[in-house]
């Protein structure tokens, strides 16, 4: 495989450079401060953009030295795409959802309700066009590169105080939910999404401020408490089935780096992807776990709702898409397309797979 590939020769290079490999030490050329929206001690940080970090400056043999910044630093970790065009900092890391659906590429490319799920997403976004499609949108609409970097497995669908058993039981609730999802659920199933920060949600859930709330992995939100404040959790997490973030920076700043170091951060990033998402599995399995020990109601989600979230997911991005396009931007409409058709495929064609989920 060839991802396979670019994991052995990453770790080639690591291991040739901590062993002497290099016959001569090269000077740093580039130093470049990274800012994202997580905090230090956040899985995030720690899961992919420390351990990214590391790796350039393996790679590169010191050549380039990046200086990552903990989210709101510089400002509103809503404005960091901001920070990175006015020259603030020559990098960031974000989940494209952070742009609002303005441009539904943002609310499709990397993480789309029913979409893609975390046996396929990296299939799709390294060999199946997405970062391709990702990378073409950044340089023509917003004059960045882009890179895929982290990349996580499903979100727990929420945190509930009454059981959601079909898609008519959406309809009034406040349901904390942001970007594509709260479009959805607003549009098609006139739920009330709630958009709040996250430090927020636990103090509104226990006083019933909001009737449910999604947020992010089982392992997160088992740290955050959520369990504790409301008696039913609801999966799987369709509305984010897995989940990526991207690595951006001026295309001109970009431009300023030699081939080989782009190739060597570049492959860093898919060195640090695919070691975070299997970081992220373990720790949720271990909650899932602590989670399933404990005094909670679980409810899967039946099949019913999942294919009407489905057909409502698809729906709603392809309706955005169109408009899109006819408004001179034909992304959207690129990567839902690629989507659907991968993930049909997927499904048509993966029954010879062994999947250990009873």
């Amino acid at each position: 495989m060839k991802f396979a590939r670019a994991l052995m020769i990453a770790l080639a290079l690591m291991v040739g450079v901590s062993t002497g490999g290099s016959s001569t030490a090269k000077a740093q050329e580039f130093t470049w401060r990274v800012a994202t929206f997580d905090s230090e001690t956040g899985s995030y940080w720690n899961n992919f953009l420390a351990p990214y970090v590391k790796y350039v400056d393996i790679m590169t043999e010191g050549r380039v030295k990046l200086e990552p910044l903990p989210g709101g630093t510089l400002g509103s970790i809503f404005k960091i795409y901001e920070q990175v065009d006015d020259g603030l900092v020559e990098m960031a890391m974000m989940p494209p959802a952070f742009l609002g659906t303005k441009d539904p590429m943002n609310a499709i490319i990397l993480g789309f309700p029913t979409g893609l799920g975390v046996d396929s997403l990296i299939a799709w976004l390294y060999y199946g066009g997405g970062e391709e499609i990702l990378q073409a949108h950044r340089s023509d609409k917003m004059g960045m590169h882009s890179i895929v970097l982290g990349a996580g497995p499903s979100e727990i669908f929420a945190h509930s105080h009454s059981p959601i058993v079909t898609v008519e039981d959406l309809k009034g609730k406040k349901y904390r939910t942001l970007g594509n999802w709260a479009a959805i659920v607003s549009e098609k199933f006139e739920g009330s999404p709630t958009t709040v920060p996250g430090p927020e949600i636990y103090g509104l859930l226990e006083k019933k401020g909001i009737d449910m709330t999604e947020y992010s992995t089982p392992s997160e939100n088992y740290n955050l408490g959520y369990q504790e404040v409301a008696p039913y959790i609801i999966y799987p997490g369709i509305h984010a089935p897995a989940f990526a973030f991207e690595l951006v920076s001026k295309t001109e700043k970009w431009n300023e780096l030699p081939d080989d170091l782009k190739e060597k951060m570049t492959l860093a990033a898919r060195l640090a992807t695919y070691e975070g998402l299997n970081r992220f599995i373990i720790k949720d399995l271990d909650a899932m776990a602590s989670i399933q020990a404990g005094d909670n109601q679980l409810q899967e989600l039946s099949a019913e709702f999942q294919e009407k979230a489905t057909a409502a997911s698809r729906e709603w991005a392809i309706e955005k898409s169109e408009a899109a396009a006819a408004d001179g931007n034909p992304y959207p409409m690129q990567a839902i397309e690629s989507i659907i058709a991968f993930q049909d495929k997927w499904r048509a064609n993966s029954k010879y797979m062994v999947v250990d989920h009873r």
